[in-house]
């Protein structure tokens, strides 16, 4: 289970009263920079400087102020990650001009050098700083995103070694679903998702890569996206991102579309239960997939220590969501208030920042160009088996006469390049089915078919001693 940020829900009326009432523990310049600080003492080295917002007997909530960066950045802290604590230190006054001085001559006002928050831009490859190897998941999952090109993206990761490996997930099935014009297709069964292939993905980077640092930042994430997100611990959202979207996916799961009570039941369970494996990664409450897939159920929290506690109903501290129509969303702001991220950080240098690094290397690896080239090409193969299927309709039209085994040996042909595109890109089945409503097996039967047709006529024209080659289906030969 996640901790939560400071117990905001039940000292709220008190916090509001303490902002308003009670000077900082840090003074404010007139320029905006503090004169005095508190400064944190970690139990793993590190030192922040900054001031504390607010404090529990379990957590304290604490604005990070680095005066070279020109960065302030706000952080949940348990108690039992800081060694001690120096409170109302007086800031030296030269050191804070120098940081003034700096500030203004790198305005971009003043300058047109680009200021860095965190992000060392240092000469050479720099190979002391940590490496950050950024990874994008972006588009559709079960097509753009697919085990088959990130086990390729892990080799990579395992040739440069990073300190932390960042995963940037930009997915809107639901708002980008190809499965919207289907018409009388039914959509639970062709668009059912496979999470067995899901969990293919998240094992490749939370089993085999599990010894490298992982952080999951979320970008945006609408539909089964959210729950694959919630299988990383350090989870981070970018001021617009949101989390959910999940009620149009379980519907096109099917799993409460069975008439008997006892296989709907059954199927619900089955379901379910892959989704909360996902969650079981992430060590996040499980009632919360539940209340992202089916929005039969509401969702309240309760805290207990630092611990946010999950109820399925509305009789929790704080009433998250009681609409018994739609799935819970979480806003990037609520999933930071409910402890579901560990922040909201709209620039890569932000993100490195609250990691623990003021400075690190971006990793030129080939991960994004393999990502990249994965989806142009499995996109242009898709494309090309739709023309192979407008081929084969017109090969099957011109196989009349004369020239009915040439035309139907064409037929066969455009099939089974459809097949090899399927075989060879698993998205290029999956958007078959989904947009074409045609499976890699019909596709198959077809071909079988096909070359029945060619073997009985070949068959009639051996009959007829050659003299029928090339004749038409149900003709009679040449004269």
């Amino acid at each position: 289970m996640k901790s939560p940020p400071a117990a905001w829900l039940r000292i709220a009326f008190v916090a509001v009263v303490v902002a308003l009432l009670a000077p900082s523990s840090g003074l404010a310049r007139d320029d905006g920079d503090v004169s005095t600080e508190d400064i944190l003492h970690m139990v793993d080295g590190r030192e922040l400087h900054g001031r504390i917002l607010t404090e529990t007997k379990t957590q304290i909530v604490f604005e990070i102020i680095d005066l070279k960066l020109h960065m302030k950045s706000r952080r949940t802290f348990r108690l039992d990650e800081i060694a001690h604590i120096e409170r109302g230190v007086v800031v030296d006054d030269k050191a804070q001009d120098e940081a003034l001085s700096s500030k203004k001559k790198n305005d971009p006002a003043t300058t047109s050098e680009r200021t860095s928050f965190g992000r060392a831009r240092p000469a050479g490859d720099a190979p002391n700083l940590p490496g950050l190897y950024l990874i994008p998941m972006k588009g559709q999952m079960g097509t753009d995103i697919h085990p088959s090109i990130y086990e390729k993206v892990a080799e990579d990761i395992r040739l440069h070694d990073p300190d932390v490996i960042i995963i940037k997930l930009d997915s809107k099935d639901y708002e980008d679903s190809f499965a919207a014009a289907l018409g009388d297709v039914d959509l639970a069964e062709l668009s059912r998702p496979d999470f067995d292939e899901y969990k293919d993905l998240v094992n490749i980077f939370r089993d085999d890569l599990r010894d490298i640092r992982q952080v999951m930042w979320v970008q945006d994430s609408i539909g089964i996206s959210s729950t694959v997100a919630l299988a990383w611990d350090e989870l981070y959202m970018t001021p617009s991102a949101r989390l959910g979207g999940m009620r149009a996916v379980f519907a096109l799961t099917g799993a409460d579309q069975w008439s008997d009570d006892d296989i709907r039941a059954k199927m619900m369970a089955a379901w379910m239960g892959s989704a909360k494996s996902l969650l079981e990664y992430g060590g996040y409450g499980l009632e919360l997939a539940d209340a992202m897939v089916d929005p039969t159920y509401k969702l309240s929290a309760s805290f207990k220590g630092r611990e946010v506690v999950w109820s399925l109903n509305d009789l929790g501290e704080f009433l998250v969501d009681d609409d018994d129509e739609n799935t819970v969303d979480f806003s990037a702001k609520a999933a930071e208030d409910l402890a579901i991220s560990d922040g909201t950080v709209e620039t890569l240098d932000d993100l490195a920042f609250l990691l623990g690094y003021r400075e690190y290397r971006v990793i030129e690896g080939k991960g994004e160009q393999l990502v990249e080239n994965y989806t142009e090409q499995w996109r242009r193969s898709f494309e090309n088996s739709k023309k192979w299927l407008q081929d084969y309709f017109q090969h099957q039209r011109w196989a009349t006469g004369d020239e009915t085994l040439k035309w139907l040996g064409r037929a066969k042909r455009d099939l089974e390049n459809i097949i090899k595109a399927m075989e060879r890109y698993k998205a290029v089945e999956i958007r078959w089915r989904t947009d074409l409503g045609k499976t890699k097996l019909e596709m198959e039967i077809e071909v079988e078919k096909i070359k029945e047709q060619i073997r009985a006529l070949k068959q009639q024209d051996r009959g007829r001693g050659g003299g029928g080659r090339g004749m038409g289906r149900g003709g009679t030969g040449r004269r």
